[in-house]
């Protein structure tokens, strides 16, 4: 099978080699590199255009395109998304880093992913920051239900990004539109501030699949650069950040309490209390500062006590029997 990985850029000469050089130097094959780049006059296009010249005579089918248009971020990431050819794909930002096995042994995983019928295929990673590695989430390997996997993104047991897997294309295409721009009681544009978008995407294409195989390796080097998205919001519009990831997984977990999902109506109780406590932490005026919305929040607070990955590590055995006992 053949994997597509699709590299948006924009304004990247700083990071873009090393990102680049990592994905070319991926071993699968058939294996396709897409490049989209919007308004970039940084420099950005030609160390591309050069990385992708030298890569000539690989075996990588690559493709190059641009635009003179700035669409935001998640409608830039769709084009390329619309282009890949491959039965599977993963979104790689243009500062993160793939570790050399990564298509191989996550394309390992599609294979026994395609006969049990699962979309995702998930690996962990470290995180740097200015040059120094962080182990933040667990090295888990096995299936997941997409409740537990979906709610391991909510504790912050598993990466919420999207590089972090690879997943059927047809059903990435399925679901990735339903993540652009929506409506939300704070009036944000996830399409400007991209936060939330992939922790609902990847819970649905968990769903779609009914389960995600995760590859116990840290495949993915998830870097803080300077110019980061993630970057920038932890250091200007952190609550904001927060409370448009729970309101994406809170809608999403809406739809299968309707479905009637186990365990969806607790896991949306769950995220309507961080909600709750984002609310207040965002001073959204004083009509929001109720007795039940402060009790709430306080709720949501014992929450994170009670179940935070990093603050709690908990083996994979244990952390899938609490799971269980909460969906009963």
């Amino acid at each position: 099978m053949k994997l597509s990985l699709i590299v948006p850029t924009f304004r990247s000469a700083a990071t873009i080699e090393r990102t680049l050089r990592s994905v070319l130097g991926q071993a699968h094959r058939p294996l396709e590199v897409i490049v989209y780049d919007e308004t970039s006059q940084d420099g950005t296009r030609e160390i591309v255009a050069r990385l992708l010249e030298e890569s000539a005579g690989s075996g990588i089918e690559t493709r190059y395109s641009c635009s003179e248009e700035n669409s935001g971020p998640v409608k830039a990431w769709r084009v390329p998304l619309h282009q890949a050819t491959g039965e599977w794909c993963c979104f790689v930002w243009a500062d993160d880093v793939l570790e050399p096995s990564f298509s191989a042994r996550m394309m390992e995983g599609a294979g026994r992913a395609v006969a049990a019928g699962r979309k995702l295929v998930f690996c962990s990673g470290t995180v740097e920051v200015d040059g120094r590695e962080l182990t933040k989430y667990a090295a888990d390997a096995g299936i997941l239900t997409p409740v537990e996997f979906s709610l391991g993104i909510f504790l912050r047991r598993y990466s919420l990004n999207q590089v972090n897997g690879i997943y059927e294309t047809e059903a990435a295409l399925r679901v990735f539109d339903r993540h652009v721009q929506f409506e939300n009681p704070m009036g944000y544009d996830y399409n400007r501030f991209p936060y939330g978008n992939d922790a609902g995407f990847l819970s649905e294409l968990a769903a779609e699949g009914g389960g995600v195989e995760l590859i116990g390796e840290r495949l993915v080097r998830l870097v803080l650069s300077g110019g980061s998205m993630t970057r920038d919001a932890l250091a200007s519009r952190l609550w904001q950040m927060r409370w448009q990831y729970t309101f994406n997984q809170f809608r999403v977990w809406g739809w299968w309490r309707e479905r009637g999902v186990p365990g969806a109506s607790r896991l949306e109780a769950m995220a309507g209390r961080r909600l709750a406590l984002c609310e207040l932490m965002l001073e959204r005026g004083r009509r929001r500062r109720t007795v039940p919305g402060v009790g709430r929040a306080l709720r949501a607070f014992a929450d994170y006590l009670g179940w935070d990955h990093e603050r709690r590590p908990r083996s994979f055995e244990a952390y899938r029997h609490r799971v269980a006992r909460l969906c009963a």
